[in-house]
């Protein structure tokens, strides 16, 4: 016997990777009495390749950000060659 028009099955989506599963963040108090903020990444990790890849873009758009506030400049400071 052949199924007609009975409840349709629903599709179930692979489940998505949390963004920060293995990536997390610590603060801590450095020598200047300062608080800093440092990025642990879990080596022992299936995912650890694109982890760093995610923790290197923010620190590049950090670094760029912080040029731009003090030279103007993402990459260098104006006038060099």
């Amino acid at each position: 016997m052949a199924r007609t028009g009975g409840a349709k099955r629903k599709a179930v989506a692979a489940p998505k990777r949390q963004k920060r599963a293995v990536v997390s963040k610590k603060r801590f108090k450095a020598a200047s009495g300062r608080y800093e903020q440092v990025t642990v990444l879990d080596a022992n990790t299936a995912t650890f390749g694109s982890d760093l890849l995610e923790v290197f873009k923010e620190n590049v758009a950090k670094a760029r950000k912080e040029n731009i506030r003090l030279f103007g400049s993402p990459d260098r400071v104006r006038g060099d060659k």
